[in-house]
């Protein structure tokens, strides 16, 4: 994650800046030895560049345990560097665990409270604010602990909130980007697949006919060339139809006033003229979108396209009407059928189901020997 890597900078940054600013402070008014003073600085600047967000886990355990040693002892000996403790807890939520983070700030409490109320002694002694040894006394020691633990605890119930929030957010921006990542390989497949369904739906059986016929002509060109010439011609005819067919299916996909029950009307009477079946239709469907439309026609094409195929059949029909619960289309032939336990599914059914599917609809096949086949799609509104 970019998030995490950007850590170890961010927090560094953060770090030599506060170190830059406390030694400006100090200089304006030196309460400290220069050389301890130095000395700590030294110390949280390397340990400011050393992150170890990729090393074993006792190796970053030890790096916060330290970090939390040395900003202690520091108040300890009356150098405030206490922003840095918070650091180190922030940091230990990153490098370890939620867990972990709030029993390392549960163990540093009462360090950081005993060192705290020995600094506010020497702080008082030096400014000369009482002039008993003994410091301060048991009333003024209670509230320097309590007001101390108040704010420590404050403070650091807001870093682990403030750090659980951030980790959340960066989470929950990885998942999206990962959906996002997921959607367009979706989308890429659907693209696919649809470009498949198109192919197969316009030129699929055109050139497996125009294949046939090549093949025949290329056997019978040394035999008998009357019938190759016949071959060839039909071939010329398929290709022919091959480019209207490819022309139709680009004209419907890019038709934006597509009108569904016109289009059926045109394919039932194509598949009339251009086969020997009789063809029944009765077609009634309400104005739906371009893309419904569209994989309706494609469904019916494909239906009508396996009865001319496989069926053997001389007559079909075809319903497509409106019901209440929906959109109703059937197609039903008096062919062969076949057993419905030895169904082949060909890319042909393959492809209508995956349509009806992908307009939430379900498709029923119901079939027997010598008894026809009759293909009924339920689409909802």
């Amino acid at each position: 994650m970019i998030f995490l890597r950007s850590l170890p900078r961010t927090f560094r940054y953060l770090e030599w800046i506060f170190i830059t600013v406390h030694f400006g402070v100090w200089l304006s008014r030196p309460e400290d030895s220069l050389p301890t003073l130095l000395g700590f600085y030294g110390i949280l600047f390397v340990l400011g560049w050393l992150f170890p967000c990729e090393r074993p886990y006792w190796q970053r355990f030890s790096y916060i345990v330290l970090g939390l040693t040395i900003t202690v002892w520091a108040r300890r000996v009356g150098i405030d560097l206490g922003l840095f403790l918070f650091f180190y807890i922030s940091k230990s939520y990153f490098l370890l665990n939620r867990r972990m983070t709030i029993i390392i700030t549960a163990f540093t409490a009462m360090p950081w409270v005993i060192s705290e109320y020995f600094a506010e002694v020497e702080r008082a002694k030096s400014s000369l604010e009482i002039a008993s040894v003994s410091g301060v006394n048991s009333d003024n020691s209670l509230n320097i602990m309590i007001s101390t633990l108040a704010v420590y605890t404050a403070a650091s119930f807001f870093v682990i909130m403030f750090n659980s929030m951030l980790i959340a957010e960066q989470k929950s921006r990885q998942r999206v980007e990962e959906l996002s990542e997921q959607v367009e390989t979706l989308a890429a497949t659907l693209e696919r697949t649809r470009i498949a369904r198109e192919i197969h739906d316009s030129l699929g059986h055109t050139l497996t006919d125009l294949d046939i016929q090549l093949a025949v002509a290329q056997q019978l060109r040394f035999r008998n060339l009357e019938q190759a010439f016949q071959a060839v011609d039909t071939a010329k005819i398929l290709a022919g139809q091959c480019i209207e067919d490819v022309s139709q299916a680009l004209a419907r996909m890019r038709q934006s006033d597509f009108d569904l029950n016109q289009a059926l009307t045109a394919l039932m009477e194509q598949v009339r003229h251009n086969s020997a079946l009789q063809v029944e239709w009765q077609v009634n469907l309400p104005k739906l979108s371009v893309h419904k439309s569209y994989q309706i026609y494609c469904i019916v094409k494909e239906g009508m396209v396996n009865v001319q195929k496989h069926a053997h059949a001389s007559q079909v029909n075809f319903c497509g009407r409106l019901t209440s619960e929906g959109i109703v289309l059937n197609i039903k032939d008096n062919g062969v059928g076949f057993d419905p336990e030895k169904l082949h599914i060909g890319f042909g059914i393959q492809g209508m189901v995956e349509r009806v599917q992908l307009l939430g609809g379900k498709l029923e096949l119901k079939t027997a020997l010598a008894q026809g086949t009759q293909i009924q799609v339920r689409l909802p509104l």
